[in-house]
This record gives C-alpha cells, sequence and structure tokens, in this order.
C-alpha cells in the first residue's frame, strides 16, 4: 500500500525485505530511467507506476493509491516543487528513491 507523504512530496510505498534487496540493486546499478504511469479515478485515484530499463530486461510496477484530499496535495506538491518521488522501503525503514520529472503524470486533466 502507499500514501501522499506531504513532507517528502510523492509515494511511500513499503515492501518486503526480498524486494527492496532486489530493487535497491538495480536503482543503485541505474536500471531504470523511465517510467510510465496509469491511473483511474473512482472515489479514490488509483495508479499504477512502472519503472523500466531503457535496454527493456526489467521492469517494476508500483500500485499507488490515494484519496481526493490526498490527490489535492499531490497537486499542491506537484505544481510546487516541479517533481514527485515514490520512497520505496522495508520494514527496517532503509528506503530508494525514484524521482518522477514529469508530475503531471500523476493529476490527470480530468480530475481538475
Amino acid at each position: 500500500m502507499s500514501a501522499v507523504a506531504d513532507d517528502r512530496r510523492g509515494f511511500d510505498v513499503l515492501v518486503p525485505d526480498d524486494e527492496f534487496e532486489q530493487l535497491r540493486e538495480w536503482v543503485d546499478g541505474g536500471a531504470f530511467d523511465e517510467h510510465d504511469v496509469y491511473h483511474v479515478e473512482s472515489g479514490i485515484h488509483f495508479a499504477m507506476v512502472v519503472l523500466k530499463g531503457a535496454d527493456a530486461s526489467r521492469a517494476v510496477c508500483c500500485p499507488l493509491y490515494y484519496d481526493a484530499d490526498g490527490f489535492e496535495r499531490l497537486r499542491e506538491n506537484a505544481t510546487r516543487a516541479g517533481r514527485l518521488y515514490t520512497y520505496v522501503r522495508n520494514p527496517a525503514e532503509e528506503s530508494v528513491t525514484y524521482a518522477h520529472e514529469e508530475p503531471e503524470l500523476f493529476v490527470p486533466d480530468e480530475a481538475e
């Protein structure tokens, strides 16, 4: 699960240790250089972020959700900062961060 984290401008995602270790290895190795965001609104905003490597050898899917209040905070953060982040952490609170340089992908026009 995930939620908008106001103080960190983005999403907080908790994953098991084994998934975290693999993701950290890939992120530290520069495996991801682009992402896609797919979303739908149905009272709650649901999004699927797909981190991809240019060589198409791997991809990671990360489901996200946020309610109407979270959506408004997300929109404000995106407008102010010009980017959003996904923070992926394990239960021991170690984390890796992915920057989304196109935050408008998370705030669909139809929600305005």
